[in-house]
């Protein structure tokens, strides 16, 4: 028995297939300029829902433009008719669509990496938009609207490659690293002290004007090893002068929006002579085809299709002036516009300039540019939460274990606002003493450099001082990284859990206890999360981080705790015991349970004997943060702009621009 579609199904399909496709084109082009500048502030399970309908959206694109353009031309091959060359009309525009919105050229950046085969595209799609145009003629009454919309549809698509290839590492690579874009911005008298250096008293104009002033060193982390003495000593002086943490935090967020812009929109393609002449013309070409099919003749023509290609010629005029507003707020065009200024007008007339636009300044300056969430995610909550029933059954039939680990980590997985006057601002302080304990270092001894790792040992040792207990030294001294940051989180956690719950004297400026568990929950959640992000642990985490697992679920089962404040008192109170044999040795294995019980047994001691253990104990996780960041490729941290930014990523780049970077130098 053949299976027959019926007749009307087929009807109704030839009928509405290439008009349902153009509806639906026009109407994901519209989600993509208005939601995907969202990314960036992006954040918990709701952001990763907008993420995925904004990435199904982008690959849906294309595929729906090169799919209806595939169906005009079967059309036309089939029907000469005069009916058929409207639609030989939509043809270009499915062309405007494939150029895509100006708010997003690529979704990651690996997209960016593909701009051959993406040419490659574009020679394809304008041959078969050609190629239905010409079969068209010389009946075609519509070929004028036509050959105008080619033209812009052409431009738009050129456009979009021309971006992809601009923001792609081979060319970033060669051409960046030699850019002066952003560099050598002259800093107005204003913006400048006595010494006749930078100075933030200006407020959100000079804030804006830094990070333009210093973008050219972000550029060259993300293509080269270190920056060099006249590339990094300008904002490594700002930096170490300037008291406001949250000021250098805004320095920052500006630098990394910047980025975002430069990798995933048009803008820098848009904001030159060649793309402003080339963006008229298409602009021109766009209100021709309108006002030529406007004074048509379209008697001849359905009511319907007349409609709906109204409404593309004025959608494409609608969402180019939207696109247009967007960019025109960006931090791309006010820097640029910034870099001409400075070009051809005296700083007297700049200054003029930048008091009449404070309101804007300020707008800018002070809106916000990522989610300013820290993700938290600790080891007694993941180990307390149970798989629903008959999920491990059929994860173990499908061999799809790991991703239920992944969907347990998400069920598991919360998030808290990032207090710029205390997780912040102790981040700052401690990179800064960080950099002048390296300093004294390097002045003691006979080096010129030191190495990454003997960065790490050294504020290693520096933190665990600031305890005053040898017997923490002696239990971490074989833990590599990987363990450490295990043995410490679970350590905070059971220490955490048993403390006393009240908030912090008013006298205290710093909240060392809030502190200490957000960053040890963020640390965990990035080491099972993000373990792109923790290249410096992505080795053998699974191995310990299972292996403990698995001693502690044989010693407090799931079932036996009512929560993690239970959960943490028998795991401090069974933990120690358990990993030790008769003879009082300690038992081999990857699981780092008894160091932590170790640890957390010592961080209690201290706390009764009216010694705070939160304050030297988030000078660790600002240690483990920062080796984690410096680690981290720069490729990754240049990726989280568009997934709503890491706090991970503000550490390494401001650890950048103090040159503590992959080695440190007092000469770079």
């Amino acid at each position: 028995m053949v299976f027959s579609i019926p007749e009307k199904v087929n009807k109704l399909w030839d009928c509405w297939n290439i008009r349902g496709f153009i509806i639906l084109s026009l109407s994901v082009q519209a989600f993509l300029i208005l939601c995907a500048p969202l990314r960036k502030r992006r954040w918990g399970k709701w952001g990763k829902c907008l993420d995925i309908l904004i990435w199904s959206a982008y690959l849906l694109a294309d595929w729906i433009a090169s799919v209806a353009i595939g169906f005009i031309l079967s059309n036309k091959v089939k029907n000469s008719a005069r009916s058929s060359d409207i639609q030989v009309l939509w043809a270009p525009f499915l062309l405007l669509h494939l150029g895509g919105p100006d708010t997003i050229t690529s979704f990651a950046l690996e997209d960016n990496e593909f701009w051959v085969r993406h040419l490659l595209g574009l020679a394809l799609q304008f041959g078969s938009t050609l190629y239905v145009f010409m079969l068209s003629l010389p009946e075609n009454k519509l070929w004028l609207p036509t050959l105008l919309v080619l033209i812009a549809g052409t431009i738009k698509y050129a456009e979009r490659n021309r971006a992809f290839y601009l923001a792609s590492f081979d060319h970033l690579g060669g051409n960046w690293v030699s850019s002066d874009w952003g560099d050598g911005i002259p800093i107005p008298a204003q913006f400048k002290n006595m010494d006749n250096q930078a100075t933030f008293d200006f407020g959100d104009r000079s804030i804006i004007w830094s990070a333009v002033h210093h973008f050219g060193s972000i550029k060259r982390m993300l293509v080269g090893p270190f920056l060099s003495l006249n590339q990094c000593s300008d904002i490594r002086d700002t930096f170490l002068q300037e008291e406001d943490s949250t000021k250098v935090l805004r320095i920052m967020e500006i630098e990394l929006s910047l980025l975002y812009e430069v990798l995933h929109t048009k803008l820098p393609v848009v904001d030159c002579r060649t793309g402003y002449v080339f963006r008229f013309i298409s602009l021109v070409c766009i209100l021709g085809a309108l006002f030529s099919f406007w004074f048509f003749r379209k008697h001849e023509l359905v009511l319907f299709d007349v409609l709906l290609t109204c409404v593309l010629l004025t959608g494409a005029l609608l969402l180019d002036f939207v696109s247009g507003i967007l960019l025109s707020y960006s931090d791309w065009m006010f820097a640029a516009h910034f870099q001409r200024m400075a070009s051809f007008i005296d700083r007297k007339r700049m200054a003029s300039f930048i008091d009449r636009k404070n309101m804007v300044s300020t707008y800018i300056s002070k809106r916000k540019r990522w989610s300013k969430v820290v993700s938290q995610l600790n080891f007694v909550t993941y180990h307390s939460k149970d798989h629903p029933f008959g999920f491990q059954t059929v994860a173990d039939f499908l061999h799809i274990n790991s991703l239920l680990e992944s969907i347990k980590g998400i069920r598991c997985l919360s998030s808290k606002s990032l207090r710029e006057d205390q997780e912040w601002r102790f981040i700052f302080d401690e990179v800064r003493e960080l950099n002048e304990f390296l300093i004294r270092i390097l002045k003691d001894s006979s080096k010129t450099v030191l190495e990454a790792k003997e960065v790490w040992l050294c504020s290693r040792e520096r933190v665990l001082k600031s305890f005053k207990l040898p017997e923490l030294t002696q239990i971490i001294a074989g833990l590599d990284y990987t363990e450490s940051i295990l043995a410490w989180h679970i350590a905070t956690e059971l220490c955490f859990q048993g403390a006393d719950q009240t908030s912090p004297p008013k006298t205290e400026r710093i909240d060392y206890r809030e502190i200490c568990k957000r960053f040890s929950d963020y640390m965990f959640y990035l080491a099972e999360m993000q373990p792109n992000m923790m290249a410096a642990v992505s080795v053998n985490w699974k191995t310990v981080f299972e292996a403990t697992l698995d001693q502690t679920e044989s010693l407090v089962p799931r079932s036996s705790v009512s929560n993690e404040v239970d959960a943490s008192r028998k795991i401090l109170q069974l933990a120690i015991d358990a990993t030790v044999d008769s003879g009082g040795k300690v038992k081999k294995s990857r699981s780092v349970l008894h160091c932590a019980s170790k640890l957390a047994s010592q961080l209690k001691m201290m706390n009764q004997t009216d010694r705070c253990p939160w304050e030297p104990l988030s000078k660790v996780w600002v240690q483990l943060m920062c080796f984690a960041a410096i680690n981290c490729r720069p490729n990754v941290h240049a990726q989280q702009p568009s997934k709503g930014g890491e706090l991970l990523t503000f550490v390494w780049l401001f650890m950048n621009h103090l040159g503590l970077g992959t080695h440190f130098s007092t000469h770079y």
